[in-house]
């Protein structure tokens, strides 16, 4: 038995090849299957079973596009999913190929949640696929199905936690679904994606906590934001989404074709890198730079599966992008735009004023212009800055229009938010300055010493 893992970067999500002797199976797969199909090509076998862990809120599954190809699909009893597939409950077995997948109910991330031993040919638990229950150096957040839920899951997060250590050896390996970057995870990841247990007993607070009044301390103390684009995604993969067979593939635009779609309403998105966007933009798009978490980004400044253009560096980024959006049910991408050809065009571009670090603490302790402070609500509990606007980038659509018309210097943790933010303001007709060159723990550096050179 091989397991190959694969990850999504747009997501922070991991997916699973399990090859057998003349089968596979995938667990947890992406809407683009075609990583696994090539994959299992190259080992010669057909994959013949899905196993889902949980309904995902995080992507859409590519569970029925490898179903159309003949895959039979495992899903949890609880899942209630309305398409053909097979519920699994506690300690059923699926064999294919040699290999052996046990479902083991692990509820806390979701109630329906279920992780899988992978047992191979010998009987050996080489490990778990723990979804949503046991991540690197983490748990999965409990907190996705509202406040009421709260309490009771992240109890049961421990308990399934307490589970699974004690039905694998040390050697044994983890193999969870959300990574470094998922919006899943309670607390932050480091970047190994799959590891044996042994380094989780040192690590991991649902191990490593003398008792569950410790871990939920700790699990529960920093709640991060929830995409919006999460409340969709259940009921999509309980539903059955559409099937495509492959990800839509954008059309090439010309200057005139984005501005037409711009007038009549489509959503712009330039996803180059923010240095870039600052420096010289088409004028009628936001800023939202492809990295490991634009899709949660999207989902906060672009309504669901609304239509969209994208301004790129090329064609092969208009692609990925897409892609990208396709895992989270944006389907309507209208088609994109090479950066250079706007430029080739002789068409105008915009900037956006930006500052570093210092230039950012003289406007705060001189009060010279009001500052915005973009991070999310954790990190301005956690490390606040004075005298600026607490006004979250995840609730921006709720504040933007009241944001001051004057200028005023926006300011987050890196760059990237403040752009983001500044791009969208300046949609508004706002007067925008970003601290693009650092960020808020800089500029805390930077008060410092001007308060000590006083």
């Amino acid at each position: 038995m091989k397991i190959i893992h694969f990850v999504a970067d747009a997501l922070g999500d991991n997916s699973y090849l399990v090859v057998g002797n003349d089968a596979a199976a995938v667990v947890d797969p992406q809407r683009d299957i075609r990583p696994y199909v090539r994959t299992a090509e190259e080992y010669q076998v057909p994959i013949t079973h899905v196993f889902e862990t949980h309904v995902h809120n995080d992507y859409i599954s590519g569970g029925p596009e490898l179903s159309e190809r003949g895959a039979a699909i495992y899903a949890p009893s609880g899942a209630n999913l309305e398409f053909p597939h097979t519920p699994v409950s506690e300690g059923d077995e699926v064999v294919f190929g040699g290999a052996r997948l046990r479902a083991i109910h692990a509820p806390g991330h979701t109630y329906e949640h279920t992780a899988y031993l992978a047992i191979d040919e010998s009987g050996q638990v080489q490990g778990a696929f723990t979804g949503g229950a046991l991540l690197m150096g983490a748990a999965g957040r409990s907190d996705l199905l509202g406040e009421d839920h709260t309490e009771e899951l992240t109890r049961l997060q421990w308990e399934s936690a307490q589970r699974i250590r004690q039905l694998l050896a040390p050697e044994s390996e983890v193999l969870p679904t959300h990574g470094a970057g998922s919006f899943c995870s309670s607390t932050g990841t480091p970047d190994d994606r799959r590891g044996p247990l042994s380094a989780e007993l040192e690590r991991n607070p649902v191990l490593t906590s003398p008792g569950y009044e410790a871990f939920r301390e700790v699990h529960l103390a920093s709640p991060g934001p929830i995409p919006t684009y999460y409340r969709y995604m259940a009921p999509i993969n309980r539903r059955g989404p559409k099937i495509y067979g492959s990800p839509p593939v954008p059309d090439l635009l010309n200057p005139d074709q984005l501005i037409q779609l711009a007038a009549d309403g489509v959503s712009v998105v330039d996803v180059r890198n923010r240095e870039d966007y600052a420096r010289g933009h088409v004028p009628v798009a936001v800023g939202i730079e492809e990295s490991g978490s634009m899709l949660a980004y999207i989902g906060w400044l672009i309504p669901f599966n609304d239509p969209m253009a994208l301004v790129t560096y090329d064609e092969t980024q208009g692609e990925r992008v897409t892609g990208d959006l396709f895992r989270i049910g944006y389907e309507e991408v209208r088609g994109y735009l090479p950066h250079q050809a706007w430029v080739e065009a002789g068409n105008e571009l915009e900037d956006i004023e930006i500052v570093d670090a210092d230039e950012a603490a003289r406007i705060i302790r001189e009060g010279k212009l009001p500052v915005l402070d973009v991070r999310f609500g954790y990190e301005h509990a956690a490390t606040p800055l004075p005298d600026v606007e607490e006004l979250p980038i995840d609730q921006l659509l709720a504040w933007a229009d009241q944001a001051p018309d004057d200028t005023a210097l926006i300011a987050c943790g890196s760059g990237q938010r403040a752009t983001m933010a500044a791009s969208f303001l300046k949609q508004r007709g706002k007067k925008p300055i970003v601290l693009n060159q650092g960020g808020a723990d800089d500029v805390r550096q930077r008060l410092k010493s001007l308060a000590a050179q006083r």
